[in-house]
């Protein structure tokens, strides 16, 4: 498996690079789903790609939004000129971009974003037709699903391991774009899920707090488990953080994948909001009591000493510490207190002592955030790469130097070399010579080597040149030079359908005998009936679903890919997300709603595959709680009720 790290920066980049990542992901200015990271722009991203070549580290690049039609023509600009400078492969959740790429540009390497929502083997072979080498399967896609996938389909599975966790299914979080006008598929996320909600079951109040923020994941233990079930690429998110989570997570899940002993006590102080396997191994409780960085346990406050202007702080600690590393104090779950301890010093045994202005409390949790000196650690740690050198020093001819890259063999002259009267060159002086590189490593092979004398000055001209050749074969390679197209619009129309020729039946229990009746109420007002799917579906439901279309004969309104090879007789409904005309050509089919007509938009803000009902009112699916009148309010007093799809498991959803 390979490992994949986040890179949103140029600094993150190096980290995750010289910490062990064999591919990175980034984005470049304002396509792409973090559009809030200023990292990359179209100017400096060759210098990017270029680093990351020279330490064979893939690049690709995440063009993952949704696009309008006037946006199309900017959005395979930007990729063309990306991918001649050197991108690797582009993840895309547009329909409309992946199929103008593959029909025009095929030997361009795509993969579907888990923006595009596959979880399952059918939608996996719906979007097969649009070139997708790798697919991002979603953060829900459970193991078992994992293997039928890769049991049956020739593509690439990249598979999320470490980072955040949406409590909404991917793409399909909508309360963002409902309530500020700021769409989570155009990479404007507000994260109303962090925020704190109270949860009430017909007008009483049975909860408040973080109800909605989930837990981050961590695989760091499950890793075999993720190979047995054909994982490709493992995938840590976070583009958003620091320079420090990057080189953190990576170099320990490189230890990790390496079979060597890593720390999963660091890997917590990088970021996370406690941890789950998220749904690897089915629904599983997933709300976090926090809503932010919690790091490590590590003490609690033992005694304060209050002055005129700084308290002095005693703290216990089952970790060594360091200066200038900062901490978060809890009372219950509640945070009291945020303070970096600049002058911390050990006071005895696993006790500390620090100076602060803050007012902290006897007794508080105390958790560390940072670890200064631990993470300066990872942010010095650099790498060089390994490149086989053969050298041919021979009286009377030019010093010379040859490698291979890509299968090419690469011949450098320098110097012509003297005959040595005294001093001749020993080998030795000339592997430390080549040692000088901040970037390679030169493993030396002397095939010819005579006793010649060449000035120092003309030896570190040649290893400079010789370099210098490397280098530029290295990121040459990658780079190519294709054409920029113009996008053809001509003769495609994006419009929703609208009439009153068809009814659409949206049930809480797929009941074969209640979608029988509803046939039949259609048939006798005249209008054509469709079946509403869930945009999740496991193997289980999905042969449901086949069950009640063959034995009703009804059509289908489809939510997410695998509906499309549910049936031929279909229209498109808002989770798929169509937002341009290529994509609506490209599925052939009318489109009931899209996210762009958010003003007439009548779908659920978010779909929940963790159980709401026992995270809150508890239970069991044997003894299950949920009789409705369940509801959501934010502070402002917005209230969203939840309600189900029951198939052989639950989906929630949050509704208007």
């Amino acid at each position: 498996m390979k490992l994949l790290s986040p890179a949103g920066n140029f600094e993150s980049l190096k980290s995750a690079v010289f910490n062990g990542a064999e591919e990175v992901y980034l984005g470049v200015n304002e396509f792409n789903a973090r559009n809030n990271v200023d990292g990359f722009t179209v100017e400096n991203l060759k210098d990017a790609v270029s680093f990351a070549h020279l330490f064979n580290v893939k690049v690709n690049l995440a063009v993952n939004i949704l696009f309008k039609d006037e946006e199309l023509q900017s959005a395979v600009d930007l990729a063309i000129k990306a991918y001649n400078a050197g991108v690797d492969a582009f993840i895309v959740q547009d329909l409309g971009l992946a199929k103008i790429l593959f029909d025009n540009y095929p030997e361009i390497e795509l993969h579907a974003s888990t923006q595009m929502g596959i979880h399952n083997l059918e939608g996996v072979r719906a979007i097969l037709p649009y070139g997708f080498k790798r697919v991002v399967l979603s953060r829900e896609t459970p193991l078992a699903e994992i293997k039928r996938i890769k049991e049956s389909v020739n593509i690439e599975i990249e598979y999320f391991v470490q980072g955040a966790l949406c409590v909404c299914f991917s793409g399909n979080c909508y309360l963002s774009s409902a309530l500020f006008d700021a769409s989570g598929n155009r990479g404007r996320c507000k994260q109303l899920c962090r925020l704190p909600y109270v949860l009430e079951n017909n007008g009483k109040m049975v909860k408040k707090g973080y109800l909605l923020s989930a837990k981050d994941i961590n695989m760091s233990q499950r890793l075999k488990d993720l190979e047995d079930s054909g994982v490709d690429v493992l995938k840590i998110e976070g583009r958003a953080r620091r320079t420090e989570y990057v080189a953190t997570v990576t170099a320990e899940y490189r230890k990790a994948l390496d079979g060597k002993e890593f720390s999963r006590d660091n890997i917590a102080l990088a970021f996370n909001r406690e941890y789950t396997a998220g749904y690897f191994d089915g629904n599983s409780k997933i709300i976090s009591d926090y809503n932010n960085h919690i790091g490590l346990k590590i003490g609690k406050i033992e005694n304060v000493e209050f002055g005129k202007k700084f308290n002095r702080v005693y703290i216990s600690s089952n970790r060594e510490l360091t200066p200038k590393s900062t901490f978060k104090t809890f009372s219950n779950l509640k945070e009291t207190a945020v303070v970096t301890a600049y002058d911390l010093k050990k006071d005895g045994h696993s006790k500390y002592q620090f100076t602060t202005t803050q007012n902290l409390k006897i007794g508080d949790t105390v958790r560390l955030i940072i670890d200064a000196g631990l993470e300066n650690e990872y942010l010095q740690k650099t790498v060089k790469r390994k490149v086989e050198i053969d050298l041919y020093l021979q009286i009377g001819k030019p010093i010379r130097a040859e490698f291979v890259v890509n299968g090419e063999k690469i011949s450098v002259l320098g110097g012509v070399c003297q005959s040595a009267l005294n001093s001749p060159l020993d080998q030795d002086r000339i592997r430390e010579n080549f040692k000088k590189s901040p970037i390679f490593d030169g493993e030396l092979s002397f095939v010819v080597f005579e006793k010649v004398f060449l000035p120092v000055k003309e030896l570190n001209e040649f290893r400079r040149e010789v370099f210098d050749r490397l280098e530029s074969c290295l990121i040459s390679v990658h780079q190519k030079n294709l054409d920029l197209i113009s996008v053809n619009l001509q003769g495609k129309s994006f419009g929703l359908l609208t009439g009153e020729s068809h009814a659409i039946y949206s049930p809480e229990k797929y009941d074969i005998k209640d979608i029988l009746e509803f046939k039949n109420n259609c048939e006798k007002l005249g209008k054509k009936p469709y079946l509403d799917t869930p945009n999740f579906a496991l193997k289980e439901d999905i042969k449901i679903l086949k069950e009640i279309i063959e034995k009703t004969g009804v059509g289908i309104i489809a939510q997410n890919y695998y509906a499309l090879n549910l049936c031929d007789d279909y229209l498109i409904g808002a989770g798929l997300n169509v937002y341009n005309s290529v994509t609506a050509n490209a599925l052939g089919k009318p489109v009931l709603q899209s996210e762009k007509e958010m003003a007439n938009f009548d779908y659920p803000f978010m779909t929940f595959r963790h159980c709401p009902i026992k995270e809150h009112l508890g239970g069991n699916c044997a003894n299950c709680k949920y009789i409705g009148g369940i509801t959501y309010s934010l502070e402002n007093g917005k209230r969203f009720k939840l309600k189900r799809k029951k198939l052989s498991t639950c989906t929630f959803y949050l509704t208007k």
